[in-house]
């Protein structure tokens, strides 16, 4: 098997919304969350959410998504190795916690519950998270359907296909969870000629290309519906609140949740 995050900053520059947050969408993660004289723990180390905050540390399990897109450091701004299920900072030393996609990153219910009882864990009493999440609509789409889209001009860009695939692919249960390779496969089979494809659609072959990252990966997402990501976020937190993330193709799918930390533990 392939080290799927150590090869997934190699493909970062190809990669546009909904995969990456847009400027609007870092916009509304700070009206949310006031964080000009925050100290911000990141999850991840998304280039884009690396600007806020009067001082950042962000946390990744792999070092090559590090040296491979993080902004860098400076005396106010540092990126660790660590794990999002055991993050290496106090209890109660955040002010603030950010994160893109995090919560699909993740693949089952309990690593999605271990989340949300470390970012609580770290918050400091009445302090807030924002996550932007990738939900699965309540009802799961038909890839027959999605494939007419796609010949019908009605999908914007591949991302937002990829993330559709992958949500309509999802198993039951309560996990959510789908392999990369089963998203990279069910992509195949629908569209087997990428050059038409891209005749078709516009996209680049480049872009189109990034689903190669999931070949041999073992790595799984998950991709819950809204209503139960606001369903475990609440078993943590005292307030959760679903904020619209921007416009951008499937931003609809792609809330902010800002979670608010108990006053008193």
């Amino acid at each position: 098997m392939t080290n799927h995050w150590d090869n997934y900053h190699r493909h970062w520059r190809l990669l546009d919304a909904p995969l990456r947050p847009t400027p609007e969408t870092v916009g509304i993660f700070e009206r949310e969350l006031g964080l000009a004289n925050a100290d911000v723990l990141l999850l991840g180390v998304t280039p884009e959410l690396a600007v806020l905050g009067r001082s950042m540390l962000a946390v990744d399990q792999s070092a090559a998504m590090i040296s491979g897109i993080w902004v860098g450091d400076d005396a106010s701004r540092r990126a660790v190795t660590g794990n999002w299920l055991d993050l290496p900072v106090g209890s109660a030393s955040a002010d603030a916690v950010v994160g893109d996609g995090c919560l699909s990153a993740v693949a089952s219910k309990a690593a999605r519950n271990a989340l949300h009882g470390e970012i609580a864990r770290v918050l400091k009493p009445g302090a807030r998270a924002a996550i932007r999440v990738f939900a699965a609509p309540e009802t799961t789409e038909d890839l027959a359907s999605i494939e007419a889209q796609v010949l019908a001009g009605a999908i914007e860009n591949f991302h937002a296909l990829k993330w559709r695939i992958a949500m309509a692919c999802t198993t039951g249960g309560s996990d959510f969870a789908i392999n990369v390779r089963t998203i990279r496969d069910t992509f195949d089979g629908m569209f087997p000629d990428r050059e038409a494809l891209a005749a078709r659609t516009g996209w680049s072959i480049a872009s189109i290309n990034t689903i190669d990252v999931y070949t041999g990966s073992d790595t799984s997402y998950s991709f819950a519906t809204l209503t139960v990501l606001v369903d475990e976020a609440s078993g943590w937190f005292d307030n959760v609140r679903v904020v619209p993330s921007g416009s951008y193709p499937l931003a609809e799918r792609c809330p902010l949740l800002v979670l608010e930390s108990p006053r008193r533990r």
